[in-house]
């Protein structure tokens, strides 16, 4: 980087002394040869005026930049002229700027030819196409993106999906065959756009857009863009941004531009739905509107074209890193709009899928950011499930007209996940029975930790939503588990009864609530109770919980501190694939032979049998039991140890069962289970009852 200090008010004064020089001095070369050329003589003296003149007019341009640059570091804001805004307070002295962020003559007269070719090509022309071809590579230049995206202006670029929508519609008017060629090439332009755009507002490139165009740049995102040869039809700018997203949905966007320029799109849906009361998601079958320029498919396992939604495409790019999905959602107010009185309109496209993968890329990681906005989102969807429930004579759950719960069940399995790796947290959160705390108190620190704190009925009413998916139910029942299994590990390995007690009580309470939101979620829509446990059911008949948990053998070789790392190895990538890994350990993937080790008939019972499988392996593998006439089918080597229980036949397994339950805790422990896990499944009940009692 390389600094100089100017005063902007004098380089104001320069450039226009410069810029009114040059047109003087070519005024003058034009007079004098047009004298001249009265009497028929030339002069060389009257070209070199000429040139002169022309280099003080291509100079003022770089000058008055200076200038920009040094409002822009002052935050002076101005008019299109340069002036500072009425009531613009602008500093006395000097101001640095960073000359680097200067680009080139050359480049911008490169970005210059590149231009027109790009409103060439939306418009149809094949050989300008073929042209863009040579400038791919320079669209992560900071200095050429730059340069190309002023060049167009924000109301250029806005103008180019227009411009393509209005191909789109006549195709399909005419021959609708031929319009998925077009889309194709369509996307190849627009995905070159978003490059540029991409690097050209990354702040932390030396050249990049200016606070000046950034500010056009939203202002003509709200303004409506004419389509031409369309009647007067117009479309906002936004709607097109959100087209240019659409075409590269994999670009790296930075931060910056998610918590500036994503929110403010954000904030202008919103506005645009309460001033208009319309959602401008056009589809190939509207035929009075712009369709979108490439295809948009957005629903999973579709090939339906759905409709062109400019927000589902910036939370698609958002989703691509956490920093990008924490900069565009870290606003509450706009959450709440996104996951509340938006859903009619999530519901006319995606169902709210590229919401949840901007989510679960915001909100499942170990960081306080993701444990805040988790808890927010929890928050948000249960005022939203709160009202569509309520209870029968008999005591069941009913849930009242799901489809409008529906219209955003695109963010199910996401909220599954999301809260997946939050399975300590919602452990720790149903025993310490927090309030709704202030936004400010949603997080915390544990011994280094970050920990989030959840409101019990509104883990419940999200949970009675997030388990009528299947996908979104497995990726909670699977953290869980791994959560329990992790931790009974733990403690047996470290001797500690008071802790393996604990462990017990609270993760399976935590599973009765999970298992109960399950059994009430598909009553609830009118499905049978049995469909509820057939999930929990296998895991348990392939025996999830007997499988050993990695690094215990580093217990017997260096000693009980070393089992202080037991759990957090085993979920140091995360519950979903701890919980992933035990169950391809336990026989869907790990070429093992499945064993029915128990038939459970019931959530309630298949939770019992699950956590007397955990604390049975944890048993054998730390060898937490009596060693005294230690025989049977399910002993093995010299010195004598127990089989671990995952390899033993059924028959070997039924004598170990017999010979544990007297040379062990486990019968004590089991029974803990037995209440524990009632206990949840009423807990449950009980919080949605209070959660729904003024309804």
């Amino acid at each position: 980087m390389t600094f100089s200090s100017i005063d902007p008010r004098e380089m104001h004064q320069l450039g226009s002394g410069v810029q009114n020089a040059g047109k003087g001095l070519t005024e003058c070369a034009a007079q004098l040869r047009a004298i001249l050329n009265e009497v028929e003589l030339t002069h060389p003296g009257v070209a070199a005026i000429g040139r002169i003149g022309q280099w003080l007019t291509e100079q003022a341009p770089d000058l008055y930049r200076r200038r920009d640059l040094a409002y822009e570091a002052e935050k002076v804001d101005v008019d299109v002229f340069g002036n500072p805004l009425p009531g613009a307070i602008v500093p006395a002295g000097m101001a640095q700027i960073d000359e680097s962020r200067m680009i080139p003559a050359k480049v911008r007269a490169e970005a210059a030819q590149a231009a027109p070719l790009f409103a060439a090509a939306a418009r149809g022309d094949a050989g300008a196409l073929e042209k863009l071809a040579a400038y791919k590579g320079r669209l992560s230049d900071p200095q050429f993106a730059t340069a190309l995206i002023e060049q167009l202006g924000p109301q250029g670029l806005f103008a180019l999906p227009a411009a393509m929508g209005t191909r789109i519609r006549k195709t399909l008017d005419a021959d609708r065959d031929s319009a998925a060629a077009i889309r194709r090439q369509n996307r190849d332009v627009l995905s070159m756009l978003s490059k540029a755009l991409a690097t050209a507002t990354d702040p932390t490139k030396n050249a990049h857009l200016n606070r000046k165009f950034v500010e056009e740049l939203k202002r003509q995102g709200r303004t409506e863009i004419p389509a031409p040869d369309m009647g007067g039809l117009t479309n906002p700018g936004y709607w097109s941004l959100g087209q240019i997203l659409a075409a590269a949905p994999k670009e790296a966007y930075s931060e910056w531009f998610m918590g500036t320029i994503g929110q403010d799109m954000i904030q202008w849906d919103r506005d645009y739905l309460k001033e208009h009361r319309t959602r401008f998601l056009p589809k190939d079958t509207d035929v009075y509107n712009l369709p979108a320029p490439i295809d948009t498919r957005p629903f999973q396992n579709s090939d339906v074209i759905g409709s062109a939604d400019p927000i589902a495409a910036l939370m698609t790019v958002a989703s691509t890193s956490r920093e990008r999905a924490q900069a565009l959602l870290d606003n509450k107010d706009l959450l709440k709009y996104l996951m509340s009185d938006r859903r009619p309109q999530w519901e006319m496209g995606d169902r709210g899928e590229s919401l949840g993968e901007a989510m679960e890329a915001a909100m499942k990681g170990a960081d306080a950011d993701s444990k805040w906005l988790a808890v927010i989102a929890t928050q948000i969807l249960a005022d939203e499930i709160d009202p569509h429930v309520s209870f029968n004579d008999a005591g069941e759950v009913e849930i009242n007209d799901p489809s409008e719960l529906d219209r955003l069940s695109g963010i199910r399995d996401n909220m599954g996940r999301i809260l997946s790796e939050h399975s300590d947290d919602i452990v720790s959160s149903y025993y310490q029975n927090h309030p709704r705390l202030p936004d400010n108190e949603l997080t915390g620190n544990v011994e280094g930790k970050n920990t989030a704190r959840f409101h019990p009925p509104d883990l419940d009413l999200v949970m009675l939503d997030v388990a009528a998916d299947d996908q979104g139910y497995q990726a909670l029942l699977r953290g869980q588990v791994a959560d329990m299994r992790g931790k009974i590990d733990q403690a047996m390995a470290t001797r500690n009864k008071d802790w393996l007690n604990n462990v017990i009580a609270l993760n399976s309470t935590a599973l009765g609530h999970l298992v109960e939101a399950r059994r009430m979620a598909l009553v609830g829509r009118g499905k049978e109770a049995d469909a509820a446990d057939e999930e929990l059911r296998k895991l348990v008949q392939d025996g999830i919980g007997l499988v050993p948990i990695p690094f215990a053998n580093q217990v017997g070789k260096v000693g009980l501190k070393a089992a202080g790392t037991i759990y957090e190895n085993f979920v140091k990538d995360g519950y979903a694939k701890a919980g992933d890994w035990l169950v391809q350990q336990s026989g869907h993937a790990g070429g093992k032979t499945a064993k029915a080790f128990g038939d459970a008939a019931s959530n309630d019972k298949a939770v019992q049998q699950l956590a007397k499988q955990m604390i049975e392996s944890s048993a054998v593998a730390h060898e937490s039991y009596s060693r005294n006439d230690l025989k049977g089918p399910f002993v093995t080597g010299d010195p004598p140890r127990i089989k671990p229980p995952l390899d033993m036949t059924r028959s070997e397994y039924e004598s170990f069962v017999d010979w544990i339950e007297e040379n062990s805790t486990v019968p004590a422990d089991y029974k803990e289970v037995q209440q524990t896990t009632a206990v949840g499944a009423k807990e449950f009940l009980d919080n949605l009852k209070a959660a729904t009692k003024d309804e």
